[in-house]
């Protein structure tokens, strides 16, 4: 039987929270590696999609606000690399640094920057 979203109860915290903790860092690896040609650019992109598609059966509310940075900085990176084409990651060093900065942070290595504000798809 079809179920409303609407009509679900609300996704609790602490499993958006367990989904962040267990994604982030992965997706950060699966980044880094891809920058320094370790996994190939269409496994990153298969990685995304993987991500989204898990995340979209919690059923959260879609454009719902990041409980903290981390969060953000995770969404950040998500839809940076969902938005960009393999030669305009793999190409432009500005981009590189925006993508392994953000990696970094997620991973423990760096500081969270203003600049990672990502939102909830």
């Amino acid at each position: 039987m079809l179920t409303l979203i609407s009509s679900r109860p609300d996704t609790s915290s602490e499993l958006i929270d367990q989904h962040i903790a267990d994604y982030a860092p992965a997706l950060a690896l699966s980044t880094l590696a891809t920058l320094s040609g370790e996994v190939s650019y269409d496994s990153l992109k298969k990685t995304c999609t993987e991500h989204l598609s898990d995340w979209w059966k919690l059923s959260v509310p879609s454009g719902s606000s990041p409980s903290n940075h981390y969060e953000s900085g995770y969404w950040y990176l998500l839809h940076l690399l969902e938005s960009l084409e393999e030669h305009e990651l793999l190409g432009n060093t500005f981009i590189q640094f925006k993508v392994s900065t953000t990696a970094q942070y997620l991973l423990g290595i760096t500081e969270y920057q203003n600049k990672m504000q990502g939102t909830r798809p």
